[in-house]
């Protein structure tokens, strides 16, 4: 079954709309601000589903979204935040989940770049 573009755009919305109370109430950055992302990256998908291809636009879009990801990890172990040190556990779950966006966004660029010759 495949998902509509539009409805994938519908639930990043929804996904910031989850995340942004949090956030900008009580300043957490677990989970709310990963939620965010997730929204964000949700809605850059379905746009780029709804175009029909995906080009180097997508894929700068995706990584830099990513990179927003891995900023905001790095900066709650460098500074050892109250979100680090009351869950680790959230932390390197999240950490992990940073390693499995990266080598399947690469893997599909690498895989693009070799067929397509972006």
């Amino acid at each position: 079954m495949k998902i509509n573009s539009k409805i994938i755009i519908i639930l990043g919305c929804v996904w910031i709309v989850i995340g942004l109370p949090g956030f900008l109430i009580y300043g957490g950055l677990l989970p709310d601000i990963f939620i965010m992302l997730g929204g964000i990256l949700w809605i850059i998908i379905g746009v780029f589903r709804n175009k029909g291809y995906f080009n180097k636009n997508y894929y700068m879009a995706v990584f830099s979204v990513i990179a927003l990801w891995g900023l905001m990890l790095l900066y709650i172990f460098l500074f050892k935040t109250n979100e680090y040190l009351s869950d680790t556990d959230m932390f390197y779950i999240f950490a992990g989940l940073f390693m499995l966006l990266v080598i399947s966004f690469g893997r599909y660029y690498i895989r693009g770049h070799k067929e397509f010759d972006l």
